[in-house]
Formats: C-alpha cells, sequence, structure tokens
C-alpha cells in the first residue's frame, strides 16, 4: 500500500486512529468545503440534493461492508460512542440487566454504569478470550440484551461472531457488537448472523476522518430504540415529535458533512481494495508479533495466534512502559500508545492494572521496514 505522508516517523497507534488515511480523504473533504457546503434536507438546490444521494451511497456501502441490506438503517453520526450510547441508551432503563464480556471498553462500561444498568461478564482466559458458553448461565429475567465487543483494542482478541449471534438467537436476546477494532478485517455478516445492532467507527480500520462513524441496526430493532437526540430534520416539521422515518429518527441536527463526504472517500477507496488491505494487515500483524516475541526483554501480552487484530499489547520487563514509549518517540521517532487504552478491564484480565501496556498497531500503510526499525529501537532500549 502506498504511502500518502511525508512525516519522517513510524506510526504504530492505528488502534487509536489510523494514519495516514486513505488516499483522497482530505481532498474530499476539502471538495465539499470549497465546492458545495450545503445542508441536507434543509435547501432546495442541486447540490444538497447530490449531498443526500451522496450519503445514500455511503450508507449502502457501508451496509455492503457488514452484510446489510437496507441503506435507511445504517446511521451516520460521530462515532462509536455515540452510537454505543444511542443503542443502549434508547433500549435500556435503571433495573435492566445485560450481558457483556469481561474485556469491554469504557464506552460500553461507563454508558451502563450511568444507566444504572446490571450487568453479567462473561470470564476470560489469561490472553483475554472469553468464554462464549457461560453466556447462557448468566441469563437473568431481566436481561435485555448481549454487548460484546467482538475485537479488543488491548488484547487482540477477535470473539467468534458467528457463534456469539447463534447463542443470542437461542436465547432469544438482541446482540448489539462493537466494531471499532474488527471492521474491516473481520468478514461480518450481520443480517445472515442476525445481529440487532453494530456500532462502527470511521476514523480506525474505514481510514475516515475523527468525528465520524454510526451504527446499523435491523427495522424491528431501529422502532424499539429510543433517539438520544431530537430536534430538527428537514421532515415532518409541522410536528413537535420526532419523527419514525428512517434514517431521521436517529440524525436529528447537522451532521457532519465534511467528515462524512471524508468517510465516502474512504469507504470507496476501503470496499475496493478490502483483499489487499486484509493480506497486508495480517503480514504485518504477524511480522510484529513474531518480532517482538523474540526479544528477552519483552512481555507480549494478550492472544499470539494468527487470528487475533492489530492491537498488541507489550511491557519491559526491566524499564517503565512509559519510559520505553517516550524513548521509542524522542529517539526513533516510532509513535504508540501507552496506559489503560480506556479498557481497564482488559487489563485487569490481562494482570496488567493499573500500570498498562505500550500498544503497537500497525495499519495498512505500515511497511515491512518500518516494523523491522521498531524492533531494532525495542532491542536497543531495552538491552
Amino acid at each position: 500500500m502506498k504511502k500518502s505522508y511525508t512525516i519522517p516517523m513510524i506510526y504504530l497507534d492505528n488502534s487509536s486512529t489510523s494514519f495516514p488515511k486513505a488516499p483522497g480523504v482530505a481532498e474530499r473533504v476539502f471538495e465539499f468545503l470549497s465546492k458545495n457546503g450545503r445542508n441536507i434536507n434543509r435547501t432546495t438546490s442541486g447540490k444538497s440534493y447530490e449531498t443526500v444521494n451522496d450519503l445514500i451511497t455511503l450508507r449502502m456501502d457501508i451496509a455492503e461492508l457488514i452484510g446489510h441490506e437496507g441503506e435507511e438503517t445504517v446511521f451516520l453520526n460521530s462515532g462509536l460512542t455515540e452510537s454505543i450510547n444511542t443503542v443502549l441508551r434508547g433500549l435500556l432503563s435503571e433495573g435492566d440487566h445485560v450481558i457483556t464480556s469481561s474485556t469491554e471498553h469504557n464506552a460500553v462500561m461507563r454508558t451502563m454504569e450511568s444507566l444504572g444498568i446490571e450487568y453479567s461478564v462473561t470470564r476470560a482466559d489469561k490472553d483475554g478470550r472469553n468464554n462464549l458458553d457461560e453466556i447462557p448461565k448468566l441469563k437473568r429475567t431481566n436481561t435485555k440484551a448481549i454487548v460484546f465487543s467482538i475485537a479488543s483494542n488491548v488484547t487482540g482478541v477477535v470473539e467468534d461472531v458467528e457463534k456469539l449471534s447463534s447463542i443470542a438467537d437461542e436465547l432469544k436476546l438482541p446482540l448489539i457488537i462493537d466494531t471499532a477494532q474488527a471492521l474491516p478485517y473481520v468478514d461480518i455478516k450481520m443480517d445472515e448472523w442476525g445481529i440487532s445492532a453494530l456500532c462502527f467507527s470511521g476514523h480506525k480500520g474505514l481510514l475516515g476522518p475523527e468525528g465520524t462513524g454510526g451504527f446499523a441496526t435491523t427495522r424491528e430493532f431501529a422502532r424499539r430504540l429510543k433517539p438520544l437526540y431530537t430536534g430538527g430534520t428537514g421532515s415532518f416539521s409541522e410536528s413537535f415529535k420526532q419523527p419514525e422515518i428512517l434514517p431521521d429518527k436517529f440524525e436529528a441536527g447537522t451532521r457532519n458533512i465534511p467528515g462524512l463526504y471524508g468517510l465516502y472517500e474512504s469507504v470507496g477507496y476501503v470496499k475496493s481494495h478490502l483483499e489487499k488491505i486484509r493480506e497486508k494487515e495480517r503480514k504485518n500483524i504477524m511480522h510484529l508479533l513474531s518480532g517482538l516475541l523474540s526479544i528477552d526483554g519483552i512481555t507480549v501480552h494478550g492472544d499470539k495466534s494468527e487470528k487475533r487484530n492489530a492491537a498488541i499489547s507489550i511491557s519491559a520487563k526491566t524499564k517503565d512502559n512509559a519510559i520505553l514509549a517516550e524513548r521509542l518517540l524522542e529517539h526513533h521517532q516510532i509513535e504508540t500508545r501507552v496506559g489503560l487504552h480506556c479498557a481497564p478491564s482488559a487489563h485487569k484480565v490481562l494482570g496488567t492494572y493499573p500500570e498498562g501496556t505500550i500498544r503497537l498497531s500497525p495499519g495498512p500503510f505500515t511497511e515491512s521496514d518500518e516494523i523491522e526499525e521498531t524492533l531494532r529501537a525495542i532491542r536497543e532500549e531495552t538491552r
């Protein structure tokens, strides 16, 4: 994959946000702001209609990536955190119960805590793989949903989402999944597997701008949800009630249309290069993982198999993680992330709480020579 930047650095923090973005993203955002700039459903102009049609195309492209039919049930917003809040706050009330994993991100955990939701978590092994077979035993009379991140941003574990969907179906519970660290690398068949709601981030694996993302639902599930926000939609303006028509029900106010144009461009790029992106990511993961496992001064935490994502967590045996991360940046221009990664539950499973880990996450534009330089730098700094 060809880089579109010239900054002299090695960027290994793609689990936080992708960089560089897909080719053409910045140009597409600039083009919209400089040549269009219209809102949707508010302005009577050809440019406004063009924007509406382009966002329909974006919804259709995302639906295709996740195995979902019906672009009107792909809702666009600021990202996965807003999506999780929309779905959980729209479905649950205080006193309800959900089943979730023991390695969830704070987007889920803090939302449940703020709602006063009771929850039970599956146990995970020392590498962070959750025991899905425990889920039926965790169901209660007040259980309203199963909420699961299908790829961890700390442990690297990719859950068996098809099995998870089968269990949810047997228990007659809606399955809500977080795909922030999964798309587009995990092949998801939303409709075939009966997933009720799928939340996605635009700025990670989809290679788009920050502040973009959304969620997709079945039509039946969308009817059950209360909207997180209410307000102007440009439709049914004579009524003080939020329209039930989709996608308007969940898209009150003005969308981040410049950002969504960037996402439009990046999703198109991902779709047309999907197999190459997946192959490159797999090679980068195994190259970096095998090299790290060979360094005496480093402990690799989490999944060490080939069936994992690009979030690789490590600790230095003889040096403070924060100091090592700083030295990698200052001495070698290698960007990583150090700490708890907004997922303290996952670190408690790994035994790395409260110190956290250094996380290295290559992306589709990471080159093999950059991985080799990273491994060399870590060996040098941990002698």
